[in-house]
């Protein structure tokens, strides 16, 4: 199965590196997974809709350290607007988080220098804003690589940009800088396409297995999620779906790393056609190649089951590893949208993950035993349920 399964990733994370919405990565996963799912004598439906996005074009940033302005790495979250010629002083902000900011200092007009985590992009660009900060850079404390971020376009006014540890480290032993910014962006209407996919009839009681094949610019994705649909793809070859009392229907979202538009678009679907009592359960692999594995029971929107992630991790310690349960104040996935709608959903992640939105999420950092264990595990699992 392990064999298998990096089979699977080395096709998404190195033959088809880069998985972001319109690219050509992201078209040959789509036709990747449609023929396989074929082959192996399933169904497939696909659901196009388009999303409009903001996506960086150019950008240069310069930190003046006290020396004159000297360019650095750097890469603008999605949704990034275009701003031009902005130069300020740098001031850090911790986690960008409201508590994070001292009463009574002066941050407006000022680049916000902000960690990565603890809150999502988006909540740290809004906060910034609130601020009166003319952009947000933001970095990597566990790693120097760039991360790509991305906020939500109808609260991101200013950029959100990635630098290296190593410049933020610089930045803060120098008690400051100044920054010089310049993002030239365009507005993009991208086709996006769900895949849904099964056995035998089309309606019915049924369970969702859920992973989404893109990526964020510029990061294999390797675990985020890569993973999940190599998952997927072992459970469905090998036929763990077969001695089960009820039917499982295979989801792979699209435009998971937007703010979960495609799996939006199928539950909402589902709720307008009055089908989403047919859904019995949704569960939900979004990140599971490192061995760190959790039992998510609640995101930053929607409250999980208690009672799917009970047997989970009944399950998997059964198998010889005991996923911990958290909360996650920051993240949400495909399985989010179907909770709302009161859908039964469980999520299983690598948590936290480091790594994930940057070039370290690639091939040579997956654990497959870790990924053997989920692909084990969700046949008992779903047997469980039932």
């Amino acid at each position: 199965m392990e064999k298998e399964l990096k089979e699977y990733i080395d096709r998404l994370s190195l033959s088809y590196e880069d998985r972001f919405i319109g690219s050509a990565g992201h078209r040959k996963t789509y036709s990747y997974l449609v023929d396989r799912l074929r082959s192996w004598g399933l169904w497939v439906r696909t659901q196009s809709f388009h999303v409009d996005i903001t996506v960086p074009r150019n950008w240069l940033l310069e930190i003046d350290f006290g020396k004159g302005f000297e360019e650095v790495d750097a890469l603008p979250g999605i949704g990034s607007p275009t701003v031009k010629g902005v130069e300020a002083q740098i001031v850090p902000v911790g986690y960008a988080r409201s508590e994070d900011y001292v009463s009574g200092y002066e941050f407006s007009g000022k680049v916000h220098l902000a960690k990565l985590w603890k809150s999502h992009e988006t909540t740290k660009v809004t906060e910034a804003a609130l601020k009166g900060a003319p952009a947000l850079l933001w970095y990597n404390e566990h790693f120097d690589e760039l991360y790509s971020g991305a906020c939500d376009y109808s609260q991101a006014p200013i950029p959100g940009i990635s630098i290296r540890k190593t410049i933020a480290e610089k930045l803060l032993e120098a008690g400051g800088g100044r920054a010089r910014i310049s993002v030239r962006s365009k507005r993009r209407r991208i086709r996006c396409r769900n895949i849904i996919a099964g056995h035998g009839q089309e309606d019915g009681r049924h369970a969702i297995l859920t992973s989404h094949y893109d990526t964020r610019p510029r990061t294999p994705g390797a675990s985020d999620d890569a993973s999940g649909v190599s998952v997927m793809l072992a459970f469905i070859r090998n036929g763990l779906w077969k001695d089960l009392p009820f039917d499982v229907r295979f989801f792979f979202a699209d435009c998971e790393e937007e703010g979960c538009v495609g799996a939006h678009t199928l539950a909402s679907d589902l709720h307008r056609k009055n089908l989403l009592k047919d859904v019995s359960c949704v569960v939900n692999l979004d990140a599971v190649g490192w061995p760190n594995l959790c039992l998510i029971t609640g995101d930053r929107e929607a409250v999980l089951d208690e009672e799917l992630a009970h047997t989970a991790a009944e399950v998997m310690s059964n198998l010889g590893y005991t996923p911990e349960r958290i909360r996650s104040r920051t993240g949400k996935s495909n399985h989010t949208p179907f909770a709302l709608l009161g859908v039964k959903s469980l999520w299983i992640s690598d948590y936290p993950n480091y790594v994930r939105h940057s070039v370290l999420d690639n091939a040579f950092n997956i654990d497959y035993p870790t990924m053997n264990l989920v692909t084990c595990a969700l046949p008992r699992i779903f047997s469980e349920l039932a």
